[in-house]
């Protein structure tokens, strides 16, 4: 009788066309800077009440069937999981003395990956790690790890159901035993060790989950001690301002700086971690954020500095702040992406228009070797341990999986890594089945912005392959290639791929960001609906082929550019996106991205956000693309709220005849599904699944 009750209770939730669930309007007039609009969904804001929680599992059943559905007529799995067995590399990670690596499983009782490390480069791991072994009936994965100067202990971090709350605990590497310590409510920034001897940590304050972020604090915790007497090293509680850490390559020091909430002004500071006792001071004074610390080298700092917008290495003394020294100058049109410090040498990874490469500097700035990667690939330094002579390193593209090689850092010499201990990938295809083209489009203000497509070679260009446009556009990121299974099943069956480098990101320099941040974000939205034009001019594809997708500002990104221009796309997929740009402050680390979106306390910066919300620029009479919006339930970076009020303002009007999908995944945070491979592989099928099913019709 109770089960029939229930289902007396929900069966009004599926009604209306398309069988969305009944949503409620609970309007409120909201008046901001003489603009006054209408907000019809403030109830979902409270998203853990039973009500929202109804509706979001009513709006699950409906997107779970049409997903059904699909996998009915494009079953893409099985060929997914093929092409994942022949490329599955595990690239360990070099930690100090050691080398690192999540190792994967698919059985159901190993849910998410353990963490394992090996001696020697061609040894056999050892399990060091099981993240599964704390929790019952919670996903929980080892997020990142930290070994001890001397590699005695190692300290890692547990995210429990997606989860940006997370769990430090320790292991003795040697044997493997499990430390008592365990550190709540650790939230951004690094483990940071002294020594052996402890870790520095940020702690968060939050009451409630979803609320204005409260990571204030920089607290040390010595191993063998009780928690709750951890010492508290720098409390920005005062400014609400944002607090970053790191220590030294050598682990001798400590380097902590604090920007206030507008990230306006920050402060500079340095501990000697040699010492017994230690005291941070201040080197730097409330200066402008006009650059990076990168590395520590010999009493000196090493800096990447803003005044160049395509990077730059300087250095000076802390205690002599004032004198800065060029030690690789910038390179026009090379843009300087990562800077990693040895003990003699310093290795620069560029990118430039044909892909990545890496040069190899002595401290003096001389230059020693290039290490030219193939065109379009992409090209990553495994490891990091500052004493290290022998490093290695992998290449890979949309394509191709990585590559492993080894270099020697004295005289840049490197070579194809080989060993009994690796699985060989084999890549699903020849390396010249596909081709990647990297080229420019013209944005409507005459800026060239770059833009890759990839797609089977000898594919005809008729206007009508299914095409899907991808971009992130923010925060200065610097767009990598990324080899996916997923991607490769979409292109062979005849798919074009494009990533546009829209302004916002950082992939032509600082300036390049700063053209796309702030009064200047709508520059973001333009370019990637400019991307979406060229494509279609260029007879790639034609609006009833063409998906776009992102998530999270790559998300915003698609929301506001389907409500913008929802004429050239049959299909969007947004991602764990922020959608309502009148309250993304209020919610988490949204205040902390003033600078990126701008203050919605200012008129003329509100007005700015307002242009591209979207959210509030939905119109009542407008049929916008057949979307799947994505979010995770636990989400505490990017709220599903916004989803939720994006998703019922799209699906309550009677205009909209394409249907609109909410999927809220269950246990999940910021980066989506977390637990086993079996469970990421059915979610990245479906995914590719719905692009083919739709751009196909």
């Amino acid at each position: 009788m109770k089960h029939l009750y229930l289902f007396i209770v929900l069966l009004p939730l599926f009604t209306l066309a398309q069988n969305y669930p009944v949503t409620k309007k609970t309007t409120q007039n909201v008046t901001k800077h003489g603009k006054t609009y209408k907000d019809d969904y403030t109830w979902l804001e409270n998203m853990r009440s039973p009500e929202v929680t109804a509706w979001v599992a009513a709006q699950n059943k409906v997107s779970g069937a049409h997903i059904n559905m699909v996998n009915d007529k494009v079953f893409s799995l099985p060929t997914i999981t093929k092409y994942e067995a022949q490329t599955d590399f595990h690239i360990p990670r070099k930690e100090r003395l050691y080398y690192y690596s999540l190792l994967r499983y698919s059985d159901e009782e190993q849910q998410t990956a353990s963490l394992g490390y090996k001696k020697k480069l061609d040894g056999n791991f050892i399990n060091l790690v099981n993240p599964n072994y704390f929790y019952s009936g919670k996903t929980v994965n080892v997020l990142s790890y930290e070994p001890s100067v001397t590699s005695k202990t190692l300290a890692y971090k547990l995210m429990i159901d997606g989860s940006d709350q997370h769990e430090v605990r320790f292991v003795t590497i040697a044997n493997g035993k499990k430390l008592p310590d365990v550190i709540k409510n650790a939230k951004f920034g690094g483990m940071a060790w002294k020594g052996d001897e402890g870790i520095f940590y940020n702690k968060n304050t939050n009451a409630s989950q979803f609320a204005a972020d409260s990571t204030f604090q920089v607290f040390y915790h010595k191993l063998g001690t009780d928690v709750v007497g951890d010492k508290l090293i720098f409390d920005a509680s005062s400014i609400k301002g944002q607090t970053y850490y790191f220590t030294s390559n050598d682990g001798t020091r400590l380097f902590l700086y604090v920007a206030d909430k507008e990230e306006a002004k920050v402060d500079y500071f340095y501990a000697d971690l040699t010492k017994d006792t230690f005291e941070l001071k201040k080197f730097l004074d409330n200066v402008p954020p006009d650059f990076e610390i990168s590395g520590y080298n010999n009493g000196r700092i090493y800096i990447s500095s803003k005044e160049s917008n395509w990077g730059d290495v300087r250095s000076f003394d802390p205690d002599n702040p004032a004198e800065k020294k060029v030690i690789i100058s910038q390179y026009q049109n090379q843009l300087l992406t990562d800077t990693y410090f040895f003990k003699d040498r310093i290795v620069c990874k560029y990118k430039n228009a044909d892909g990545n490469y890496l040069m190899l500097f002595d401290y003096s700035g001389k230059f020693i070797k290039k290490i030219q990667t193939p065109k379009a690939m992409d090209v990553t330094l495994a490891g990091n341990d500052y004493y290290d002579k022998d490093v290695f390193f992998y290449v890979k593209s949309y394509t191709i999986p990585p590559i492993l090689f080894t270099l020697n850092l004295d005289t840049g010499a490197y070579d194809r890594y080989v060993s009994q201990t690796f699985n060989k990938t084999t890549a699903p295809f020849p390396v010249d089945y596909f081709e990647s083209r990297s080229t420019t489009y013209t944005s409507r203000d005459g800026v060239k912005v770059p833009i890759t497509i990839v797609y089977k070679k000898g594919l005809v260009l008729d206007g009508n392959n299914p095409t899907l446009l991808e971009a992130y556009g923010g925060f200065g990121t610097v767009n990598e290639p990324h080899y996916d299974n997923g991607l490769i099943y979409f292109l062979n069956n005849g798919g074009v791929y494009a990533y546009a480098e829209v302004r916002g990101g950082g992939d032509k320099g600082r300036q390049w960001h700063r053209n796309g941040m702030g009064l200047k974000k709508i520059n973001t939205v333009n370019d990637f609906i400019d991307a979406a034009e060229y494509l279609i001019a260029q007879r790639y594809t034609s609006p009833n082929r063409l998906g776009i997708t992102g998530a999270s500002q790559g998300g915003l990104l698609v929301g506001a550019t389907m409500v913008k221009r929802p004429e050239l796309f049959k299909v969007a997929v947004p991602k764990v996106g922020v959608y309502d740009m009148a309250k993304f402050h209020d919610y988490t680390i949204g205040r902390f991205h003033y600078d990126e979106y701008g203050d919605p306390e200012v008129a003329a910066e509100f007005a700015a956000m307002m242009e591209y919300s979207p959210y509030h620029n939905i119109k009542d009479d407008v049929n916008y693309p057949t979307t799947l919006i994505i979010t995770s339930d636990n989400d505490d970076r990017v709220p599903p709220v916004h989803s939720f009020k994006f998703a019922a303002r799209l699906q309550n009007r009677a205009a909209q005849t394409n249907p609109i999908y909410l999927k809220t995944l269950s246990q999940s945070g910021h980066y989506g599904v977390m637990t086993n491979e079996d469970d990421k592989l059915k979610d990245k099928a479906a995914f590719y699944s719905f692009l083919l099913y739709h751009l196909s019709k």
